[in-house]
């Protein structure tokens, strides 16, 4: 359980005449008091406020130290937005619903999208393989549309994860025909 900062109270009998930690002036019963919850200084409650804490400089509810001669903050300058771009909620930077840089996923991608060259490479393997050397492009041709699938997954303004399955099914047909092939030259032999 967290201690609280600072309790409040009336004070009474065991806190008169205790001199408040801030002003050196002494308690009298019945004054608003702040005990201050991690080193139990006594203070008044209007003294405690105006500091905006305890007044010991070594306690963790001391007042935060002021900071003066700040230089301003630097503004970006306005920017146009065009339409479908928005700012990203967690750098700034203007972007088209999804943020490269810090990976903000908060927004779906909205931005023109292009075909994943690895899709449209399985795909071919795939079909050149229906005609010659299945068995080496069907494989191929799987291993790329999983590649490919996983790219598209992970960069939203990648397309083209219809073209990687169909290469795996694809593919996976020109591996199951050349494994009946084989089994049937085995069978054939005996």
């Amino acid at each position: 359980m967290t201690p609280e900062t600072v309790r409040r109270l009336k004070i009474n009998k065991r806190y008169e005449g205790l001199p408040c930690r801030w002003c050196g002036q002494p308690l009298a019963v019945g004054d608003d008091g702040a005990i201050c919850g991690a080193c139990e200084s006594v203070h008044h409650a209007s003294c405690w406020d105006t500091h905006n804490g305890c007044s010991d400089a070594e306690c963790v509810n001391r007042p935060l130290q002021q900071l003066h001669n700040v230089a301003p903050v630097e503004q970006r300058p306005t920017t146009q937005l065009k339409p479908g771009e928005n700012f990203c909620p967690t750098c700034g930077d203007v972007v088209s619903g999804y943020c490269f840089r810090c990976q903000n996923m908060s927004a779906e991608y909205t931005g023109p999208k292009r075909t994943s060259q690895e899709a449209k490479d399985a795909l071919k393997f795939a079909i050149i393989g229906l005609f010659c050397f299945g068995f080496v492009l069907g494989p191929l041709a799987i291993v790329r549309g999983t590649a490919a699938k996983r790219t598209i997954a992970m960069n939203p303004t990648l397309q083209g994860e219809g073209l990687a399955t169909a290469a795996q099914i694809i593919g996976g047909i020109e591996v199951l025909g050349f494994v009946i092939w084989i089994a049937s030259l085995f069978a054939g032999g005996r």
